[in-house]
C-alpha cells in the first residue's frame, strides 16, 4: 500500500471517529425530564455572529433537533433567506433515525430556491433556500449547519431562551463578536428567575443555557417573548444595502433613515400636485383632506412587490408610483405621504411589525433595524391617525388587527420617535345583527339577516365581498354551522369603507330547525350567533391568561311562531357580569305568536393570572350554555 493512500485512510477513519463521537443522536440519551411536554428537543445549538467591520458580518449555525412527533414536523424543514448582499456560503443537513443512524444527507444543491416576496415584508426583494423533509417514522433527528456572509450589519439577530412552545433544550449557545471601535446596543428582558450563563467583554457578548424544560402551550398562552429571557442587539455603526449609518438613539436612526432612504424619493409630478389640490380645494379640515387623498390612492394604485433601489428598505420614487400605479408597502406609503404634503397635511413614514395573530412592538430600548412593514402616521390636532396604504379595501385610518396596539418607529426629518398605534376599545370591535325568522309547524324556518361589522371584526368579513356566489354561499353555511339543511336564497356583502362598516344581508330557508316530538316543537331561540367554544379543562395551569383582543356582539331578532302552537316553556332572562366580559339574553313576548330576543356578548381583552383560569372558563361555559337556550312549543 502506498504511503499517501495509507495516510488518507487513517485521516478518514479519524474524522469518522470524531463525527461519531460528537453526533450521537440516539433518542434514548434524552432525559425523561426534557421529554416531558416536549414535541421536539434541541440537542445542541451553536449560533455565532461575527461582525468583522461596519460592512461585513458572518453568521454561522450548527444545530441538531430531535422531532418526537408530528406536531413538531415543521422543525425538520430548513429555510435560509438570501439576496445579493446576503450570501449563503455553505449549507448541509443530515437526518438520523431514533437510534442515531444516518438516513439521509442533504447538500446545498438539494435545496430549492424561491422568491421571498410575500405581499407585506419590507425585505421583499430577497429569496429563500428551502428544504422540506417528509418523515416516515418518529422520532428522528435533523442536524444542519450553514454559513452566511452579509454586508447588511444593520440586522443582528437577537436571542431568546426558547423560541417555541413544547420544545426543550439540552444545550444552546448564542455568541456575537464585534470590532472594538463599534458600540454594542442591547436590550435584556425577563432574566429574573432563569439560569442563563452570560459572558460579556469588549468585542464579545454570549448567552448559554442547558437543560431547559419544555413549556406546554396552553389555551390563551402569552407570547413567549413576554415572559422568557429575551435579548435584542444593535450596533451604533452599521451598513444597510451599501449605505453606512451611525446612530446611538432612535432620533439619530430616524434622521439617518430619512436623509438616506426617504428624502430623495419624495418627488411628485406637478400635474399630480395640481390634481390633488383641485380635489381638496375649499376644504380646510386636514382630516377631510386626508380622507380625499386616501381614497384617491386606493382608487389609483394597487399593491405589488417591487424590486427597486435598495430593495427592502428604500421606497421607489413617488413619481414612479404615480406613473405605474403600483408599489409595495414602502412605495405606497411614500406616495400617499407626498400627496398629503402637497395639500398641506403632515404625514410621516412608520416602520412597524405587521401581523394579526400577535402584537409585536418595535423595541424602544435598543436602536436597530426593526419592523417588517411600513404604514403612514398622520398627526392631526389631538388625533394620531395610522393609514394602511397597501389595501384598496381598508377604511380610512382603520387598519384593524394587522397593525393595532403596538409601538412603531415614526421617521421624520428631525429624527425617529416611537409612537403607539391605535388601540381598539372592546366595544369598537362590534358585530351587530338585526334579523327575523319564521318557524313553521313542520320545524323549518325562513330567515332574513342583516349583519354589520366594524373595528377588528370588520377584518373577519372583509374577504367576503370578492368571493364568487358559490364560495360566498359556502362561507355563510360555514359561518352558521349550527343550522343544517340551509338553502340560501339571497345574499349580499358590501364594504362600506366610508363609514368603516362591513354590511351583509342574507336570506335563507332551512328544514328541521325545530325538532318535532309528538305535539311539541323544541328549537334554539338563538339562531344566528351561537358561540359554542369552551376552553378545555386544566387542573394545573402554568401560564398567565392573555386575551389579545376583545369584541362586542349585539343581536336583535324577531321570531314568528306557528299559529297552531303555543309556548309551553321559555328561558328566563340571563345576565352574567364578570371581569372577563358580560353576557345578557332577554326574550320578550310581543304577541301570542311573536317573540323578540336580544343578546349581548362582550369579551374583554386583558391579561389575567393563571389562578383565574377556572373563573374565565366558567364564564365561557355559561355563554356556550345560554347560547343554546331552547323554547318548547305545544300544539293548541
Amino acid at each position: 500500500m502506498k504511503k499517501n493512500n495509507f495516510l488518507l485512510i487513517v485521516f478518514v477513519l479519524f474524522v469518522t471517529s470524531i463525527n461519531s463521537q460528537t453526533f450521537d443522536f440516539n433518542v434514548n440519551l434524552i432525559s425523561d425530564e426534557l421529554k416531558t411536554d416536549a414535541n421536539s428537543v434541541i440537542r445542541f445549538e451553536n449560533y455565532h455572529i461575527d461582525m468583522t467591520s461596519q460592512r461585513e458580518m458572518t453568521i454561522k449555525l450548527k444545530t441538531a433537533i430531535t422531532i418526537l412527533n408530528k406536531k413538531a414536523k415543521n422543525h425538520a424543514n430548513i429555510t435560509l433567506a438570501h439576496d445579493k448582499r446576503r450570501i449563503v456560503k455553505s449549507v448541509k443537513a443530515y437526518y438520523y433515525n431514533a437510534y442515531g443512524k444516518e438516513i439521509k444527507k442533504v447538500k446545498k444543491k438539494d435545496f430549492k430556491d424561491y422568491s421571498a416576496s410575500d405581499g407585506f415584508s419590507l425585505y421583499n426583494d430577497g429569496r429563500y433556500l428551502h428544504y422540506s423533509y417528509t418523515p416516515t417514522t418518529y422520532p428522528f433527528t435533523v442536524y444542519y449547519e450553514y454559513e452566511i456572509k452579509t454586508s447588511n450589519t444593520a440586522f443582528i439577530s437577537g436571542w431568546i431562551l426558547n423560541g417555541s412552545y413544547n420544545q426543550s433544550i439540552e444545550k444552546s449557545k448564542f455568541e456575537f463578536t464585534y470590532p472594538e471601535d463599534i458600540k454594542l446596543l442591547k436590550s435584556e428582558k425577563n432574566f429574573e428567575g432563569y439560569t442563563v450563563q452570560k459572558t460579556e467583554k469588549t468585542g464579545l457578548i454570549a448567552y448559554e443555557v442547558e437543560n431547559v424544560k419544555a413549556i406546554e402551550s396552553e389555551v390563551h398562552s402569552p407570547n413567549l417573548g413576554s415572559f422568557l429571557p429575551i435579548v435584542r442587539l444593535g450596533v451604533n455603526k452599521f451598513n444597510l444595502e451599501g449605505i453606512d449609518g451611525e446612530a446611538n438613539n432612535w432620533k439619530e436612526f430616524g434622521k439617518w433613515y430619512y436623509n438616506n432612504l426617504i428624502q430623495s424619493t419624495l418627488d411628485l409630478p406637478q400635474v399630480t400636485k395640481d390634481e390633488i389640490k383641485k380635489l381638496t380645494k375649499g376644504i380646510d379640515n386636514p382630516k377631510e383632506k386626508a380622507k380625499i387623498v386616501y381614497k384617491y390612492v386606493q382608487d389609483k394604485v394597487r399593491y405589488i412587490s417591487v424590486q427597486v433601489g435598495i430593495g427592502g428598505f428604500k421606497p421607489m420614487q413617488a413619481s414612479a408610483v404615480d406613473k405605474l400605479s403600483y408599489g409595495d408597502c414602502k412605495a405606497l406609503t411614500n406616495y400617499t405621504a407626498t400627496l398629503l404634503n402637497a395639500v398641506g397635511v403632515e404625514a410621516y413614514h412608520a416602520l412597524i411589525y405587521g401581523g394579526s395573530r400577535g402584537k409585536k412592538s418595535i423595541d424602544a430600548n435598543v436602536v436597530s433595524q426593526q419592523g417588517n412593514h411600513m404604514v403612514l402616521y398622520v398627526p392631526i390636532e389631538d388625533e394620531n391617525l395610522w393609514l394602511e396604504c397597501t389595501s384598496q379595501n381598508t377604511p380610512f385610518a382603520d387598519g384593524g388587527d394587522f397593525t393595532d396596539d403596538r409601538d412603531a418607529l415614526v421617521i421624520t426629518p428631525d429624527g425617529g420617535v416611537i409612537k403607539h398605534t391605535r388601540v381598539y376599545d372592546d366595544t369598537e370591535n362590534l358585530q351587530k345583527i338585526n334579523a327575523s325568522y319564521t318557524l313553521n309547524n313542520d320545524g323549518s324556518i325562513v330567515a332574513d339577516v342583516k349583519m354589520v361589522s366594524s373595528g377588528t371584526q370588520f377584518d373577519n368579513h372583509l374577504g367576503f365581498e370578492s368571493l364568487s356566489d358559490k364560495k360566498l354561499d359556502k362561507q355563510y353555511k360555514e359561518f352558521w354551522d349550527n343550522i343544517n339543511n340551509m338553502n340560501i336564497t339571497k345574499m349580499n356583502a358590501v364594504n362600506n369603507k366610508k363609514e368603516g362598516k362591513f354590511e351583509e344581508s342574507v336570506s335563507f330557508t332551512a328544514d328541521n330547525y325545530g325538532a318535532i316530538n309528538g305535539d311539541r316543537i323544541l328549537f334554539p331561540i338563538n339562531a344566528f350567533n351561537v358561540v359554542s367554544y369552551v376552553p378545555k379543562r386544566m387542573r394545573n395551569r402554568k401560564l398567565p391568561i392573555e386575551i389579545t383582543r376583545g369584541f362586542y356582539d349585539v343581536d336583535a331578532v324577531e321570531v314568528t311562531l306557528p299559529s297552531d302552537y303555543k309556548i309551553e316553556a321559555i328561558p328566563d332572562t340571563v345576565s352574567v357580569d364578570t371581569k372577563y366580559g358580560t353576557y345578557k339574553l332577554t326574550i320578550e313576548k310581543i304577541s301570542e305568536n311573536k317573540l323578540k330576543y336580544t343578546r349581548e356578548f362582550l369579551l374583554k381583552a386583558g391579561k389575567y393570572p393563571k389562578e383565574e383560569y377556572g373563573d374565565y372558563r366558567n364564564f365561557r361555559k355559561k355563554v356556550a350554555k345560554y347560547d343554546k337556550s331552547k323554547i318548547v312549543l305545544i300544539k293548541q
